[in-house]
């Protein structure tokens, strides 16, 4: 039903994915170009398992006539929010085209094939987050650039320490986390990720090797909001990455929350955090330590 090629040219073909003969080639083609780590317990958990997943799995494959499937674009299923009004989205995500076959223009295909089934997703917004040597191909095929984002890097004993407000972490439950977010982004007018109940559960409960922490932010004895940790070990490398917050939060308390996860977690090696390029977060980061990286481009 949802196996609708789009033609380009004689060689390649553009469908839909097919869980049941193209989740192998999407694993192994993810761990040659993305990831080392990749397996089918993760792929269940995003594609499977996500809680605002669709009827089938929306991902564009390029098929050549004689190498079979080349190209993958993922598009993940996703609710934005702003104030009270929900919207449905697809993230753009996943994606990769086998080394043989670049430079030929797949990826924008892609692109183009989704405008053309978009009736199928019915989403009103497309996001992209795109590495940065990525990102221009997604650029040919007509998206616009929202901005940059680096990744912040910092070693636990490199952190430089700084006055300011007193800063506490209190460890909370997903319903306390779901009801801190609905205090402020019920009244906000800016566009946001649609934290559900069922996806909070979904992300900081069910992925399938992230240790997940969850806090509430006390400034001064005030409820400030909350960070949402995430922990991963990779040979020698422990990586703690604050992965999710309410809005303001980091730009104005990055220095108390890093000082207060240091101990908490200290089979940390690496305090990860993402910044906007030349926002506040940023210029913070800069001084108490972070190393700051080119990542992705979000479009």
């Amino acid at each position: 039903m949802y196996r609708i090629p789009f033609s380009l040219s004689e060689d390649y073909v553009v469908r839909w994915f097919n869980e049941d003969t193209d989740v192998e080639p999407y694993i192994a083609g993810l761990n040659r170009a993305l990831y080392d780590g990749y397996n089918e317990a993760v792929y269940d958990w995003k594609w499977r398992k996500n809680p605002n997943r669709l009827v089938f799995t929306p991902i564009a494959v390029v098929e050549h006539k004689t190498d079979g499937p080349v190209a993958f674009n993922s598009f993940l299923p996703v609710e934005i929010r702003r104030g009270k009004q929900v919207f449905r989205a697809i993230q753009g995500c996943d994606g990769f085209v086998d080394r043989e076959h670049r430079r030929r223009g797949l990826f924008q295909r892609t692109l183009i094939f989704l405008e053309a089934e978009k009736e199928k997703i019915a989403a009103e917004f497309l996001m992209g987050f795109n590495l940065v040597e990525a990102a221009g191909a997604a650029r040919k095929a007509g998206s616009e650039l929202a901005y940059d984002v680096n990744k912040c890097f910092l070693k636990p004993s490199e952190i430089r320490k700084r006055k300011g407000r007193k800063v506490e972490l209190e460890p909370i439950d997903v319903m306390t986390l779901h009801r801190l977010y609905m205090n402020w982004a019920e009244s906000s007018r800016l566009f946001n990720l649609n934290r559900s109940l069922k996806y909070l559960r979904w992300r900081t409960q069910e992925h399938p090797f992230k240790k997940t922490n969850i806090y509430k932010v006390i400034v001064d004895e005030t409820s400030a909001g909350y960070i949402v940790t995430n922990m991963v070990t990779e040979g020698e490398k422990t990586t703690l990455t604050i992965d999710d917050y309410n809005s303001g939060l980091i730009n104005k308390h990055l220095r108390g929350i890093v000082e207060e996860l240091v101990p908490l977690h200290e089979e940390a090696t690496v305090i990860e955090v993402d910044t906007i390029q030349g926002g506040e977060r940023q210029r913070t980061a800069r001084t108490l330590g972070f190393e700051v990286v080119p990542w992705y481009q979000v479009i």
